[in-house]
């Protein structure tokens, strides 16, 4: 049978909390990892605590959740963390708050891709890493940097990975699983303009579902830009913002 077994990082208000309930409606077991979760656990949900500013907390969290039901198939990093400056003072981040960010951002969030890859290879199912991503991958974001930079690393790393791993026949997987894919997921205006507030949280549930199980219409990229209501949207690759 299938793994349908998920994990969410960063599963507060809005995304996380739609992610959940979205993936829990669609008969998976769901393991969400937020710094306050208290450890409750029955059939399908599993509440797990993390400091992802601590990226071996990552692995901890894959631990508890392969110990009592098995390999993830589906791995969601939405967590994410900025400190923001004057626009015209982009570079005036301290040394601290620069690693901080990079390590919620990046560094966990490369540790989750390196889990999940872990998994895909004993699981069958979606086998999918999907990441909250933004419009900083088609430019810089003037006040934001540690967002920015966070953001272009990671979407490095699920480009490789896509690039490598979507095809590649692994053993030990049933031959009826799925191709693994990865994903830089950005929600944009329909203009193709960034969507920094406002985010839709069912939105993107419904659309982390979608790429999940397969039922976009059409090839979507590891650079998955889409518009609420409308699924994958192409925009071209520069903006100024």
């Amino acid at each position: 049978m299938a793994s349908r077994i998920a994990i969410v990082f960063g599963a507060g208000q809005n995304i996380g909390t739609s992610t959940v309930n979205t993936f829990k409606a669609a008969g998976y077991k769901v393991a969400h990892v937020s710094r306050s979760a208290d450890g409750a656990k029955d059939d399908n949900t599993y509440a797990v605590s993390a400091d992802l500013t601590k990226p071996s907390s990552v692995s901890n969290v894959f631990d508890k959740v392969r110990g009592a039901w098995g390999e993830p198939s589906v791995v969601v990093y939405n967590a994410a963390a900025v400190h923001f400056t004057e626009k015209e003072k982009s570079l005036d981040v301290a040394t601290e708050d620069f690693e901080t960010d990079l390590a919620i951002n990046t560094t966990s969030a490369f540790v989750a891709a390196r889990e999940a890859f872990a998994s895909f290879q004993k699981s069958s199912g979606p086998r999918t890493f999907l990441y909250t991503g933004n419009a900083t991958l088609a430019g810089p974001l003037p006040g934001a940097l540690t967002l920015g930079v966070g953001k272009n690393a990671t979407a490095h790393v699920i480009r490789l990975a896509e690039q490598q791993f979507r095809d590649q026949d692994i053993r030990f997987v049933p031959l009826l699983s799925l191709p693994q894919r990865y994903f830089f997921v950005d929600e944009r205006k329909e203009d193709g303009k960034p969507m920094f507030t406002g985010l839709g949280g069912q939105a993107h549930a419904d659309f982390f579902l979608s790429l999940a199980e397969r039922k976009t219409a059409g090839e979507v990229p590891y650079n998955a830009t889409f518009v609420s209501g409308k699924g994958y949207t192409e925009f071209p690759n520069e903006l100024i913002l």
